[in-house]
């Protein structure tokens, strides 16, 4: 396949990837309307790991998870309402989904330069 259309599917994929998120995040997880921060964050590991993958490196599917789970732990709350219990594990599902299809669209990015 033509770099051009492959680069064309990588970048409808990510604008699609960041309508469905924006559209489907719990209120409880963001409130923002839109966060570019987060969207050019995701953008950024899937490029590493698509990457990484090209370059034969498949071990930084490991690296990414270890990663992804050491900047989501947090210290238990002094007050473990079922409310923030509720939160937390909205907040926790929500990204694990997400890491999930990040992988994913890499693997796939991975598949279509192959």
């Amino acid at each position: 396949m033509h770099f051009v259309y492959k680069i064309i599917i990588i970048l409808f994929s990510e604008v699609l990837l960041s309508l469905l998120f924006w559209l489907f995040t719990p209120k409880s997880v963001n409130n923002k309307k839109f966060d570019p921060k987060s969207t050019v964050k995701g953008i950024l590991e899937r490029l590493f790991m698509t990457y990484s993958l090209c370059q034969g490196f498949p071990h930084v599917l490991t690296l990414f998870g270890a990663l992804k789970l050491g900047t989501r732990l947090k210290r238990a709350d002094k007050e473990d309402t079922p409310e923030n219990i509720k939160k937390e594990a909205a907040y926790n599902d929500y990204y694990l989904i997400g890491n999930l299809i990040s992988v994913a669209l890499s693997i796939f990015y991975y598949t279509l330069f192959k």
